[in-house]
């Protein structure tokens, strides 16, 4: 390689080093997810008939399982207007509010833990997001007669079927539950580069808070959760495997231009 072209790929490094650094990458990032995933709602908010058949299906299986448990366990909240508050704030405020708050935390303070989280995040989303494509299923507070009651809606005017957040919630993502999956991610990776007692109890409590909240809100099945936390670990083992494979090319081009 001529030196000219050393000195544009040594400065092309450079400024892409920049870019990581100040975060504008994880931005636009960021930006192109919310386009994907918007293109998709775009796609399935029309298929409600599809979607409730599915619902009704996976309370079936859940039945054959005996696991249907979701309104039971959602009666023990409704006398309580205390702890239906408690979910409601969990399940709307722990989702991406505390997502976006853990991934400044991790990249200001474990860039190396940050990069392998963010890519389980946009592995397990993309997974995510065929699913909620390719199989809408509808959520249990938007199945017909099936006794369970919309929380949020009913105790909350800031909630995902408010004026000010429809037009950017997909209402037939309930399998799998990435509320729950990008959770229990969470949690592990928070506890894992913690290193504390108090990261490995929030490693813990949180996931399990996250379970209760989007069954006891009327927001997801039970094996909506499950689903979740399988595609949020795959998300994880991807994000490995790109980490593995991208090594050696890394130091191939440190080893040619060690300045870079």
């Amino acid at each position: 390689m001529s030196r000219p072209a050393d000195r544009l790929l040594e400065r092309s490094l450079r400024a892409w080093s920049l870019v990581r650094r100040y975060g504008i990458y994880e931005a636009a990032v960021v930006v192109v997810a919310f386009l994907i995933y918007f293109t998709v709602r775009s796609m399935v908010v029309g298929r409600a008939g599809e979607a409730m058949v599915r619902a009704f299906n996976l309370i079936e299986l859940e039945q054959q399982l005996h696991i249907y448990w979701e309104l039971r366990m959602q009666a023990w909240i409704l006398d309580s207007y205390w702890a239906i508050k408690a979910m409601n704030w969990i399940y709307f405020w722990g989702h991406m509010p505390l997502v976006a708050l853990l991934a400044v935390w991790l990249f200001v303070f474990h860039r190396h833990a940050y990069y392998r989280t963010r890519n389980a995040f946009l592995a397990s989303g993309a997974i995510g997001v065929v699913i909620y494509w390719l199989f809408p299923v509808a959520p249990p507070r938007l199945v017909p007669f099936s006794g369970f009651i919309d929380t949020m809606a009913a105790f909350d005017r800031f909630g995902y079927n408010a004026q000010e957040t429809e037009a950017f919630v997909n209402p037939f993502a309930a399998v799998p539950s990435l509320h729950f999956g990008w959770a229990l991610l969470l949690g592990a990776v928070v506890a894992w580069v913690g290193r504390h007692p108090l990261a490995l109890a929030f490693g813990i409590a949180w996931p399990a808070a996250m379970f209760f909240a989007v069954v006891m809100t009327g927001n997801h099945f039970i094996l909506d959760a499950v689903f979740g936390g399988v595609v949020a670990f795959a998300g994880f083992a991807i994000a490995l495997g790109l980490e593995r494979a991208w090594r050696p090319i890394h130091r191939a081009i440190a080893a040619r231009l060690p300045a870079a």
